[in-house]
């Protein structure tokens, strides 16, 4: 989100570290997603909202449409095999750090800051926005990992995938699907 806000502002993290004040290693995080904006006190916050020339309500307004357009919400009815290969690659990639976040929180494989954003992402997830698509590859990904039911006690606002229909027509995610996941079938997905 941040990045997008600095690339609108032509600005980079050493020239917001400097006009704002707030250290470089410190702004790196919050841009690089490591660390919640939410979380670093009003002061701070105050200090780089006006560094970047924005009232804090602006970010925070930015923040939620920056939510609210994520790739799982796209419409898709342009879209080849190569986007629906994208959508798979970006839930996989955030179910499977909600999923080490959750349930292997001693042997955490990644910086415990990306957990929790991305956990918060998940949680943000509206059901009602998905596509039936959408819903399937969740599902085939949660499968794949053994924690569909798991996963939705933690996360109550997916919950309604432990009823989802497998696809009426097959998915593709590559153009030479390996089909190897019995999950992936199951939802009438090849991948």
């Amino acid at each position: 989100m941040f990045e997008d806000i600095l690339r609108t502002k032509k600005m980079n993290i050493a020239q917001l570290s400097k006009s704002s004040g707030v250290g470089y290693n410190y702004i790196f995080k919050i841009v690089n997603n490591q660390t919640d904006f939410d979380r670093c006190g009003i002061k701070t916050a105050k200090s780089i909202a006006d560094a970047l020339g924005m009232d804090l309500n602006e970010i925070y307004k930015y923040k939620e449409e920056y939510f609210e357009n994520q790739i799982y919400y796209q419409d898709q009815a342009d879209w080849n095999i190569e986007m629906f290969g994208l959508l798979n690659a970006e839930l996989n990639k955030l179910f499977l750090i909600g999923i080490d976040y959750h349930f292997t929180p001693g042997q955490l494989s990644r910086n415990i800051d990306t957990c929790k954003v991305f956990d918060k992402e998940i949680k943000r997830i509206k059901y009602n926005r998905l596509s039936e698509r959408t819903k399937c590859i969740m599902v085939a990904i949660l499968n794949q990992q053994k924690k569909l039911s798991d996963f939705i006690k933690v996360y109550p606002n997916l919950s309604p995938l432990v009823n989802q229909s497998p696809l009426d027509e097959k998915l593709f995610l590559s153009e030479n699907p390996y089909d190897i996941f019995p999950s992936y079938r199951e939802m009438n997905i090849a991948y």
